[in-house]
């Protein structure tokens, strides 16, 4: 019996950590309603503060949540620079002027930015309540996206996703009940696959 109960512990914890937590809220500043179905599209780099395992992670998530959506219209910057003469590096906040020539040197009619941000990695993951402690804390994450209409140099689409995952201890609570707390860097992935999805969601072209 007892090692069926140690068994079962490292199962549920094992599942815990396989699986993505915390509360996710969603802005759009602008653009929320896109039209997917024409023109080509660049997805930049994107950006983190994360480390390098999970900064890989979020460009190769990223370009495969719109691929679903964009297809064969979905250019990567090491396609681009296969058929185009680029700077190394486009941007994130790149002047009018700058994304206007950007359509002149590459003929492509959208340029996507998406960047995820930790914010806290304050809670502990694993946690057992003690009733004689009272606290809150938490793993907090964001990803946004800007996509410019290159041709004008305007912004076309504005949006953010905001994770968290709140660790907290009450005497009002049950002892030793136990929680698990998701770190910010999987919930900075998860914000951004979420995010994109909206898009899908609310294109006007299906």
């Amino acid at each position: 019996m007892k090692y069926f109960k140690i068994l079962f512990c490292l199962i549920v914890i094992s599942c815990c950590f396989s699986c993505v937590g915390g509360k996710y809220t969603f802005e759009f500043y602008a653009g929320k309603n896109l039209d997917f179905g024409k023109g080509k599209w660049i997805l930049n780099k994107t950006q983190t503060n994360s480390k390098l395992e999970y900064d890989k992670r979020f460009y190769e998530q990223s370009f495969v949540s719109f691929q679903k959506i964009l297809g064969d219209s979905l250019i990567d910057m090491n396609s681009l620079r296969s058929f185009a003469l680029i700077s190394p590096e486009i941007k994130f906040e790149a002047t009018k002027l700058e994304l206007q020539e950007l359509y002149k040197s590459t003929k492509c009619d959208y340029l996507i930015n998406v960047k995820g941000k930790v914010i806290a990695n304050e809670a502990s993951g694993l946690s057992f309540n003690d009733p004689d402690s009272n606290y809150s804390t938490s793993n907090t994450s964001s990803a946004s996206i800007t996509i410019y209409d290159l041709k004008s140099g305007i912004i076309l689409s504005s949006s953010k996703a905001n994770a968290i995952d709140t660790e907290s201890n009450s005497k009002f609570d049950k002892e030793s009940a136990f929680d698990y707390q998701t770190r910010a860097e999987p919930m900075m992935l998860q914000a951004a696959e979420r995010l994109i999805s909206k898009y899908n969601k609310y294109r006007v072209d299906k």
